[in-house]
């Protein structure tokens, strides 16, 4: 074996405690900061499929142990001698919360309690890892490593190709240097970097303007799902109806760019909104291609001039278009322009007020692993408080999962079980609200708990119970349901995970 590579060989014991995650990870969010573990942990266990495998991997761990069969590479920094784990992060990841359960993020964090008391953490307080000797060589490996085993998961199309733009940042597009450490073909890497190009004219305006919040906040995440957007334009079909043409690493519009902008924004939406009637997925076919074409706007080659008068009128009709999504929010704000930059303005401005139309803005998202609470808060976004009988009831059931959710996140059942001497379920809401207001928290929320279970305050579980068992109709106004959401708002903050966009 070449004296280079005996790094590979040689198993060095490390302290798991001592080694650092990579925050430059291709499975990690890009436009995401990862200071402590739980960002990690958090970014690793995002999506329900890798949630799914990040719990059979910490199964695994606790059933078999740790198994130093597949290498973790590590590198040593040379500014601050820190070990930086450059394959094996979530290996690592696990280990570490493993050993330290209560920094795991809340939609894992009771089950992370529950395995790590299942196994001796001494025996995963170190492990054998291969030393690069530097950056360059464990980057060599992340790209030759080709593993069968089932617990770790290759990078995925997306992450492969965040890696390679990462190298051309790095490399300041040295295209010779990536292939010989991608180990790419050319034509691999062009069409890489091609199919990145496409996918940034979301940014453009022209694209932009015609896409919600919500829409644009999707298709430019790197969660995106661009292998669909490759295989759409892989068609030579779509390439020239749509004047779109190829050269090397650059993408060039032959057709009208208005028309082109306007048909791509009608693509870019039909993907992230991924309706079950749509065709447009990674299983397109060229017998599909004609009807989804045909579905689209049609894309023109005049010259962009010409076009002004058509360009005003669609301009004005997408107005038209986004003032019809932003109804409510326009009329309680008294505002009346439907721009991208209004529209964020109004959401902002609608936050604590009263007179808003839905109980929860679009600008939050609620990461869990529960069914029902991920129901109910989506569906709360959606539901005009004109529907306040149906709000309200939900209102009362989400607070009674919310507090349920906590209780098993951090792994408090039994402690409440004794405390009451009773099973969890046959422990009422006020008690479990008692326990924890308590023993776990501090602060505005404590005093948030202390005025909910007073039944003499205007925002009280008294009220709630009302909209469930109770006949009183004054507190169902949407004045009052909104301020009593944003009441118990902080306190859903720390019992659930939940984010602003």
């Amino acid at each position: 074996m070449r004296k280079k590579f005996e790094w590979l060989i040689k198993k060095t014991p490390r302290s798991v405690d001592q080694l650092r995650l990579w925050p430059e990870n291709p499975r990690l969010n890009p436009e995401s900061d990862h200071f402590s573990l739980k960002d990690f942990a958090e970014d690793l266990t995002y999506e329900n499929s890798d949630k799914s495998d990040f719990k059979d991997l910490v199964k695994s761990i606790v059933d078999d142990g740790f198994v130093p069969a597949d290498p973790v590479v590590v590198w040593q920094n040379e500014e601050n001698k820190k070990f930086y784990v450059a394959e094996g992060n979530r290996r690592v990841t696990v280990l570490k919360l493993l050993r330290e359960p209560h920094k795991s993020p809340k939609s894992i964090r009771g089950f992370m309690i529950s395995q790590s008391a299942k196994i001796d953490t001494n025996e995963i307080e170190k492990i054998l890892v291969n030393v690069a000797p530097t950056f360059e060589e464990a980057e060599w490996y992340i790209n030759q490593r080709n593993s069968a085993s089932s617990l770790q998961r290759r990078w995925s199309s997306v992450q492969q190709r965040r890696w390679i733009v990462n190298l051309y940042t790095k490399h300041e597009g040295d295209i010779e240097k990536i292939l010989s450490i991608t180990k790419l073909s050319r034509p691999e890497l062009e069409g890489t970097f091609r199919i990145l190009k496409i996918k940034d004219f979301i940014k453009q305006v022209e694209v932009k303007s015609k896409l919600t919040d919500e829409e644009f906040d999707k298709a430019n995440s790197y969660r995106f799902p661009i292998t669909i957007l490759e295989r759409f334009f892989n068609f030579s079909d779509v390439r020239e109806k749509w004047g779109l043409e190829f050269d090397g690493l650059d993408v060039e519009i032959k057709s009208n760019k208005d028309s082109f902008y306007n048909a791509f924004s009608e693509l870019i939406k039909r993907i992230v909104n991924n309706k079950e009637d749509n065709k447009i997925n990674t299983r397109l076919t060229k017998e599909d291609l004609d009807e989804v074409l045909e579905s689209l706007p049609s894309v023109n080659f005049d010259s962009d001039d010409s076009d002004d008068s058509e360009n005003e009128e669609s301009n004005d009709s997408n107005s038209e278009s986004e003032d019809d999504n932003e109804t409510d929010s326009s009329s309680e704000t008294g505002s009346s322009n439907a721009s991208q930059t209004s529209t964020t303005v109004t959401v902002q401005q609608l936050k604590g007020n009263p007179n808003r139309s839905k109980l929860v803005l679009s600008i939050y998202d609620l990461n869990t692993d529960s069914f029902r609470l991920l129901g109910l808060f989506n569906e709360f976004k959606k539901i005009s408080l004109g529907h306040k009988n149906v709000v309200s009831a939900g209102l009362r059931v989400f607070l009674d999962l919310a507090v349920l959710k906590y209780i098993e996140t951090e792994g408090i059942t039994n402690d409440i079980s004794r405390q009451y001497q009773e099973q969890l379920r046959n422990i009422s809401l006020k008690k479990r609200l008692e326990y924890i207001k308590t023993n776990h928290l501090s602060g505005k929320v404590q005093t948030i708990v202390t005025r909910l279970i007073d039944p003499s305050q205007q925002y009280s579980l008294d009220v709630l119970n009302g909209y469930i068992h109770g006949q009183d109709t004054h507190y169902l106004n949407k004045q009052f349901l909104n301020g009593f959401w944003d009441f118990l708002f902080p306190l859903f903050e720390v019992l659930l995970d939940i984010r602003e966009k």
